[in-house]
């Protein structure tokens, strides 16, 4: 088994180094093929792995080659802080080797003796997203580099790099050293950094050195962890055994400081603004930091670290500071107009819900969070890969100009609105963990966190409120007429950016269809071994039991299919001889145009980053805090 996770990391790795030179029809071939490697193995990995985890070492000389790629790493970003006269990249740089020096000294021989891998069923409910997911983007990836006006050696470094990240994120979830992390999530940060700057306009080069500096603040966070832990009674950086001694030392500031790296990762306020500015970066790129890999390191983290949090000072830290990222992002998606802004602010906040349920740490959050990250991982795929389509085929860009994709792209629009209906509305898996969290936070309030509960659940309520208003007004645009065609007039694409998305939306629907085995059979058994018990969680005939609560799958799904298929057959519906001249116009042709939930509140923006400030320096200060 070992060797079939190896190769998860080996084999992209691989292919990236000959995509390098490869000529554009190989190379797109190699890319199918790997990409359909790499999710088979994920399966069989799954499939065949145990409930119980494994762990193995590998020989000396690789500590060394990874201690290397650390140091090499720090002083390329030394050399893009001279390069781009960044002063705060240089000095994070400079502080993490001087943290990294402190590491070494305080690790001596001792890093070679605990085994760096540790595979369980969250490593590997990981290898299907981030393989599955991340494969389907690359393919997509092969047509839209194709259309970028640059040479074509970078076109083939544009594709390298991002099989390139699929290796360092099967990497990262597969480690239980906490240096071999610290490296990997960098080497997360540096995949983003070229990814985001690949224009190499002014804009893409200072968003991606902002993306750069604040990640550079996580990885900081983490040496720091490692430094407390190895000089604390943990005596340890493997994450097991922190986890394991939480509750017998009761010192919990490595854990908040991974809890920080994390939050930083998945772009909560006040360090949102990377993901947002990532935007400037291809499409493509856009699909991989929101679905498969980038932010997906914050859910997972905390999920990694949930035993020894759940209950404490600390937890209740993050569910606040996640409600509040979850209320602002929310509220931020309901004042934009363009379609990618739109899309980022919506990920911060579901990504905020997953964090929050993580940090809950019971069986049932657990459940509720892989729920919302699988789900949210397709759904925000296609949507990200329909916004490619939109600028490559529409030269669409703002919402405002849905009202025209009705008449022109049947299709895309289908897609478009399935997407956001896959991501608010029963049966399908992002409606079940809100609801799951919601349920579990209003019990909680009666056990004994009743102010921290309630201010949660009004968190969650008012966001899933904005972000339904945010759903029903793009869907509302979609599904508008102009009237200038009286017959369907179905788009032109390639091959890939109508059979991608279709494999997605198969994927939903297939989840949908399907959601009380894939619950039993995929999610339970790993929100079972990340809590040790899934005690609460049962399934009778069609229905799940989650304690006292039944989730009854078929009646609804029967009922919430119809909403799927009016979508679907209003992108075919025409109204012939439609008349647009108003009275008072002398004939003239009348353009509609309005808008609802627009509004800016770039004034409250300072205060807003202010409080998650303060959230995260509560963070820290409540992790010196004694059990």
């Amino acid at each position: 088994m070992s060797s079939l996770v190896l190769s998860l990391i080996a084999v992209p790795w691989i292919v990236a180094a000959v995509l390098l030179f490869a000529p554009k029809m190989l190379g797109r071939g190699l890319v199918v093929l790997t990409a359909l490697a790499l999710s088979v193995i994920s399966v069989v990995i799954f499939v065949q792995g145990g409930s119980q985890p494994f762990s193995f070492s590998v020989p000396h000389q690789v500590h060394q080659i990874m201690l290397a790629a650390d140091v090499l790493m720090l002083l390329y970003f030394v050399g893009v802080a001279f390069k781009y006269r960044s002063w705060l990249v240089g000095i994070l740089a400079g502080l993490q080797m001087g943290m990294l020096a402190g590491v070494i000294n305080a690790v001596g021989e001792k890093a070679s003796e605990a085994s760096p891998f540790l595979v369980d069923r969250l490593s590997m409910f990981m290898f299907l997203l981030v393989n599955v997911v991340s494969g389907l983007i690359a393919i997509y990836a092969t047509k839209y580099i194709e259309e970028e006006d640059v040479r074509e050696q970078r076109k083939r470094n544009f594709l390298a790099i991002l099989m390139w990240f699929v290796g360092v994120m099967n990497f990262l979830v597969s480690v239980d050293n906490l240096e071999w992390f610290f490296l990997l999530f960098e080497g997360t940060t540096l995949a983003s950094f070229w990814l985001i700057r690949f224009r190499g306009d002014d804009l893409s080069v200072r968003n991606a050195l902002r993306a750069l500096w604040m990640n550079q603040l996580g990885g900081v966070a983490i040496l720091g962890a490692i430094l407390f832990a190895l000089n604390s009674n943990y005596g340890t950086m493997q994450i097991s055994e922190l986890v394991k001694q939480a509750g017998s030392v009761g010192f919990m500031l490595p854990f908040a400081l991974i809890a920080v790296a994390a939050l930083i990762k998945g772009a909560q306020m006040p360090f949102s603004s990377w993901l947002l500015g990532a935007m400037v970066a291809p499409t493509p790129v856009s699909a991989l930091l929101h679905s498969s890999t980038m932010v997906k390191i914050a859910p997972y983290t905390l999920l990694r670290i949930a035993p020894a949090i759940a209950g404490t000072k600390l937890s209740y830290v993050i569910i606040l500071l996640c409600a509040f990222g979850f209320v602002v992002a929310a509220l931020g998606s309901l004042a934009r107009t363009n379609f990618k802004e739109i899309l980022a602010h919506s990920t911060i906040a579901l990504l905020a819900l997953m964090c929050l349920l993580a940090a809950v740490g019971t069986e049932t959050a657990i459940m509720a969070a892989l729920f919302l990250v699988l789900f949210h991982g397709v759904s925000k795929c296609l949507l990200f890969l329909e916004a490619g389509v939109l600028e490559r085929v529409f030269h669409f860009k703002h919402t405002t100009q849905l009202q025209k994709l009705g008449d022109v792209g049947p299709k895309t629009s289908f897609f478009i609105a399935f997407g956001f209906i896959s991501l608010m509305l029963p049966p399908f898996g992002a409606f079940v963990g809100k609801w799951l969290g919601v349920e579990l936070l209003a019990k909680n309030a009666q056990i004994g966190t009743p102010v921290v509960s309630l201010l949660a659940i009004v968190a969650i309520l008012l966001g899933s409120a904005m972000l339904t208003f945010l759903y029903f007004k793009v869907i509302g645009a979609l599904i508008s007429r102009s009237g200038e065609h009286e017959k369907p007039v179905s788009e032109k694409m390639a091959p890939c950016f109508f059979g991608v998305p279709l494999i997605l939306a198969l994927l939903l629907v297939g989840g949908m269809v399907g959601l009380v085995p894939l619950t039993n059979n995929y999610i339970a058994p790993v929100a079972a071994a990340v809590h040790g018990t899934l005690k609460e969680f049962s399934v009778d005939g069609f229905a799940m039991m989650f304690g006292s609560s039944q989730l009854a799958v078929w009646p609804m799904m029967g009922a919430m299919l119809l909403f799927p298929l009016v979508a679907f057959l209003s992108q075919f519906v025409r109204f012939r001889g439609v008349d647009r001249v108003k009275e008072y116009n002398c004939t003239e042709r009348y353009e509609q145009d309005f808008a609802s939930y627009y509004f800016s509140f770039d004034k409250l923006n300072p205060w807003f980053i202010l409080v998650g400030t303060l959230f995260f320096v509560a963070l820290v200060l409540v992790g010196r805090l004694p059990l």
